[in-house]
């Protein structure tokens, strides 16, 4: 007779078998016919590592409609990848479901990363916002680990903020309408204590630059993201225009950096896929003397992971070739057929 104890063990057990077929799909030369999923794995991880494009990847989980819920791998599930005749397949093992969690389509981390970073803000909010009035120990300058006292008011309930030292117009490249401010980040920090008839103490947990008095404290944004994201395409049809980077002075934009997009909330959310691409132009055919057009050429994709009025940030999560200021973007192709 089984125990309670065994039949609990048992009824953990799952055994999930997926035989997909996939098209387009090839593998590095590099890429084993066996991998074991580990902690700390992501779907874009593995994929990045073994798949020529990585954004093929879903094509694996939601093609498989008989799955409760495909998108989920655990640690210790095997993986075969086996190219032959445009196939690969998926082979996870026996597993104690009630004692892992799945590993994360991508590492969250990557994006996370910049979520708190430069953001756009109205120049009255940003002007009326917390300030540093004094760095511990008198200090002209700060860095991780020292306390600042702020003056003005603590927004309720919120405990970390970011830190920006000053705000720049934005314009259109090509429109020169302003799309807004941008406040450039400098730290964040977090808050310590809050004592009615003092200053409000808080303490850097991260520097970019040195901490100035005088320097501004903003809100930090939840993250948009959860286990279960999973990016895509937008739904209606999308373009815009790359307006810059986000790290101050550089046009050659590579892969896991961050951009500045001149599209905003009404046409992009967090976790929308966009192919950027070179700009088409008129060129004059040299054999002939003929103005031909040049089409525009795919450079790379990005995810969009913070939108505000007028424009949004996303990051370069795959490309084939740096991207620069003023690269079109559109909606992402369907990664399903």
């Amino acid at each position: 007779m089984l125990t309670g104890r065994v039949r609990q063990f048992l009824l953990a057990l799952f055994l999930l078998i997926i035989s997909v077929s996939l098209h387009a799909v090839s593998l590095k030369p590099d890429a084993p016919e066996r991998y074991e999923v580990k902690r700390g794995d992501s779907l874009w991880s593995i994929a990045a590592q073994y798949l020529q494009d990585p954004w093929m990847w879903p094509q694996l989980w939601q093609a498989n409609s008989q799955v409760e819920d495909p998108h989920k791998l655990y640690p210790g599930d095997v993986i075969y990848l086996l190219e032959g005749e445009n196939f690969l397949r998926l082979e996870p093992r026996l597993r104690i479901m009630t004692l892992q969690a799945p590993i994360p389509f991508m590492p969250l981390e990557k994006v996370e990363a910049y979520l708190n970073r430069d953001i756009m803000v109205d120049r009255p909010e940003f002007e009326d916002s917390l300030y540093i009035s004094r760095i511990e120990g008198g200090r002209s300058l700060g860095s991780q680990g020292n306390q600042l006292e702020v003056l003005g008011d603590l927004t309720p309930d919120v405990k970390r903020y970011g830190i920006y030292r000053d705000i720049e117009e934005i314009r259109d490249p090509l429109t020169r309408r302003v799309l807004g401010h941008m406040a450039r980040a400098v730290g964040a920090a977090r808050l310590i204590r809050d004592e009615e008839g003092y200053a409000a103490t808080l303490e850097i947990t991260d520097n970019y630059e040195e901490i100035r008095v005088g320097d501004r404290l903003m809100p930090f944004d939840s993250s948009p993201f959860d286990e279960g994201f999973n990016p895509a395409p937008p739904k209606e049809p999308v373009t815009g225009l790359v307006v810059r980077s986000l790290k101050p002075g550089q046009t050659r934009i590579e892969q896991y950096q961050p951009v500045m997009l001149n599209q905003g909330h009404e046409e992009l959310k967090p976790g929308d896929l966009l192919q950027v691409l070179e700009p088409g132009k008129r060129r004059r055919d040299p054999r002939n003397g003929e103005v031909i057009f040049a089409g525009e050429n795919p450079r790379g994709l990005v995810m969009v992971y913070r939108v505000f009025d007028k424009t949004s940030f996303g990051l370069v999560m795959n490309s084939n070739q740096p991207l620069y200021p003023e690269d079109t973007f559109r909606r992402a192709p369907d990664l399903i057929p």
